[in-house]
């Protein structure tokens, strides 16, 4: 099928770790993918490659795989033979979007079926993918997914964001669902204290033969050609660069520190945002808070790395009276728990992780962080509100809510602040990113001033 990705068959050992991922996210007690790095840990670097692409493949694009497999499955798996189920989802999902030959797919997951405990589900394995092998034989990519008829099954998304997208967006939200599906690119943050963007693209390229390209609007971002360890980039040690999306980038970029600027960074964790912050402005004092310990370590790491030292409390950002000392902030930076749906395309596990009654219970959060956390804000201060989410209601309706319980909080027009050339939108009010141009995931912003 035209449209594939290059990819080689590589050892057993790596379909294992892959089944071991979906494994763990899709059963009732689901795990997220960044939870889940140890089980790559003790395979060679190509095998781990391919297993998080198999992986992050099946979970992209379930819905659909589930709906192709269906038809030649005569009788329904049981509940504890989802691992042979998922084995099959692998093997399409291959068929479908890899250049591996189809008769390597099929031998490759027969044969993990006959060295697991399920031996007596070869046969089925067998005949169930050369069914399918057989029904779209001679047609191409779009013409197997036209066959299809619920909307779960095309867009490849649970039928609760689809609806929500439709509402939220009706002229727009097949470009979302269908961006949502597309790997996003590997994209770096500059440290322009360290370097040059035009000298960092430089030094790629003819040290390392890496072609990298500008985004447009956001200064100190890059995106990488094809994904590379960042160990092995030139500077890492250095502090040269961070990696971190293009619209995450925004964040430090709208509420630009000053020298001087004593801030509060309420939901810093992994801290890409609090590091960026000391890269545009070195002379501040900037709190970094997370309700957890371990992310939290992240945070350190990442600015000791890069040279910086935020203060560190480990806490819940809504029990203000248990790690406030009762110093107002000039800025905040509230980066609220949300439902990430705007980061689908880096994160495909949130499809399955995340679930319609979740929304009402986050926008409650929400609120209360907000209202929480904005008597810490001095008069005339900037708080910016922050998702990773496309849902009007955890954003816009949100800062809507918000404006009409403050008569002291006033919004801050952002047209001057962000020249971002594509995905973006104007919400009302606030801004709204899309991952629809490829540059950039989606991302709410929202920038509130104290009278």
């Amino acid at each position: 099928m035209p449209g594939k990705n290059n990819n080689n068959e590589t050892s057993l050992a790596s379909r294992k770790a892959a089944l071991n991922i979906l494994l763990s996210v899709l059963r009732d007690d689901g795990k997220s993918l960044s939870s889940l790095t140890h089980l790559t840990e003790n395979i060679d670097a190509r095998d781990a490659a391919f297993a998080r692409m198999l992986s992050f493949g099946v979970l992209r694009f379930y819905q659909q795989l589930q709906a192709l497999l269906k038809p030649f499955i005569k009788k329904p798996l049981k509940a504890k033979d989802i691992d042979v189920q998922l084995v099959m989802l692998m093997a399409v999902y291959q068929i479908m979007y890899s250049r591996v030959p189809e008769f390597a797919v099929v031998d490759s997951a027969v044969q993990q079926i006959r060295k697991s405990k399920k031996k007596w589900a070869a046969s089925m394995v067998n005949a169930v993918l050369r069914s399918f092998l057989r029904q779209i034989e001679n047609k191409d990519l779009q013409e197997v997914i036209g066959g299809l008829e619920s909307e779960e099954a095309i867009y490849s998304h649970p039928q609760w964001i689809i609806n929500r997208m439709q509402e939220d967006w009706p002229d727009s939200w097949r470009e979302i669902l269908q961006a949502n599906n597309q790997q996003a690119p590997m994209t770096l943050r500059i440290n322009l204290q360290q370097t040059t963007v035009d000298d960092f693209i430089a030094e790629l390229e003819k040290d390392f033969e890496i072609s990298a390209e500008k985004i447009s609007g956001i200064p100190t971002a890059i995106k990488l050609e094809q994904a590379r360890d960042v160990k092995q980039l030139p500077g890492y040690n250095k502090g040269w660069f961070s990696v971190q999306d293009a619209g995450a980038q925004l964040a430090a970029q709208i509420l630009q520190p000053k020298a001087g600027d004593y801030i509060l960074d309420a939901c810093a964790a992994p801290g890409g945002k609090t590091a960026h912050m000391f890269e545009m402005q070195a002379d501040i004092t900037l709190t970094a808070l997370d309700i957890s310990q371990s992310r939290l370590q992240r945070v350190e790491e990442n600015c000791q790395r890069l040279g910086f030292k935020p203060k560190l409390i480990t806490a819940d950002v809504t029990e203000v009276e248990k790690w406030w000392d009762g110093k107002q902030f000039d800025k905040i930076l509230l980066d609220v728990p949300c439902s990430a749906v705007g980061v689908i395309r880096r994160h495909p596990d949130i499809k399955h992780l995340r679930w319609d009654e979740d929304i009402e219970t986050l926008v409650q959060l929400q609120r209360d962080i907000l209202l929480k956390n904005w008597q810490l804000l001095k008069p005339g201060g900037f708080l910016l509100y922050a998702t990773c989410s496309l849902f009007k209601a955890e954003n816009e309706q949100q800062v809507t809510w918000f404006l009409q319980q403050n008569e002291d909080a006033s919004l801050v027009d952002l047209t001057n602040v962000v020249s971002l050339a594509a995905g973006q939108e104007s919400a009302a009010p606030g801004l709204q990113l899309f991952p629809v141009s490829g540059d950039n995931d989606g991302f709410y912003y929202a920038l509130l001033q104290k009278a």
